[in-house]
C-alpha cells in the first residue's frame, strides 16, 4: 500500500504521461524503454512560485471581474491574490496543514480586502467582490469535478474520499473568512 496525499495535480506530468502512453500503443517504447522515461516524468518541478502567485493573481482579478466585480475591483484583487498564494506557497513549502493553510488563508484575504477597501478613499471598492475574486485559487474545482467523476464512474470510494476532502476545504475557507468578517465586524462595526 502507498499513501497518495490529496493534492493539487501537476498537469504537465498528466500530460506527458498521456503522450507515453500514446507512445506505447504506437508501439515506439518497449517496457523497459517505458519504464525508464516514466522516471524521468517523474522527476518533473513544478512550476516556480513565482509562476504560480502570478497565476493565482490574474485568476483571482479575472474571475472577480467574472462574478460582478468592477474592473478596478478586478485589479485589486489581482493584487490581494497574488499576496494570498505567497501564502499558500510558503505553508506548502513548511509543510502546514491543510486546515492551517486554507483558515488562515480566508482570514488573509478578507482582511486584505477590507484594507483594500478602505484604504482607496475616492473609489468604493466592495470587499465582498473583492473576497469572492481572490478566494478562488484557494478553491478545490477540480478536485470536486473529479470526484463526481469518480462517483459517476462507480469508483465510490475514491469519489467520496475526494468529496469530503473538498467539501472540507471549502469549510476551511468558509471558516477563515466568516471569522475575519466577524472580528471586523465586532470591533469595527462593519462601516467601509
Amino acid at each position: 500500500m502507498k499513501n497518495v496525499p490529496m493534492s493539487g495535480a501537476n498537469l504537465e506530468i498528466v500530460s506527458e504521461v498521456n503522450n507515453l502512453s500514446r507512445q506505447i500503443e504506437d508501439g515506439m517504447y518497449t517496457v523497459e524503454e517505458a519504464a525508464a522515461r516514466l522516471e524521468k516524468i517523474e522527476q518533473l518541478k513544478p512550476n516556480s512560485g513565482l509562476l504560480q502567485v502570478l497565476s493565482a493573481g490574474l485568476a483571482s482579478g479575472c474571475l472577480g471581474y467574472m462574478f460582478g466585480a468592477t474592473a478596478l475591483e478586478g485589479v485589486a484583487a489581482f493584487f490581494t491574490g497574488l499576496i494570498l498564494y505567497i501564502w499558500i506557497v510558503f505553508a506548502g513549502k513548511k509543510g502546514f496543514s491543510k486546515i492551517i493553510t486554507n483558515i488562515i488563508g480566508g482570514v488573509f484575504i478578507t482582511f486584505l480586502a477590507i484594507f483594500a477597501s478602505r484604504i482607496v478613499p475616492f473609489v468604493a471598492l466592495r470587499p465582498d467582490k473583492l473576497i469572492i475574486g481572490s478566494v478562488m485559487p484557494l478553491v478545490p474545482g477540480v478536485a470536486f469535478t473529479n470526484a463526481i467523476r469518480d462517483m459517476a464512474d462507480s469508483d465510490f470510494i475514491s469519489g467520496t474520499v475526494r468529496i469530503t476532502d473538498a467539501i472540507f476545504v471549502f469549510a476551511y475557507i468558509a471558516v477563515g473568512v466568516g471569522v475575519a468578517w466577524t472580528c471586523y465586524t465586532y470591533f469595527v462595526g462593519g462601516r467601509f
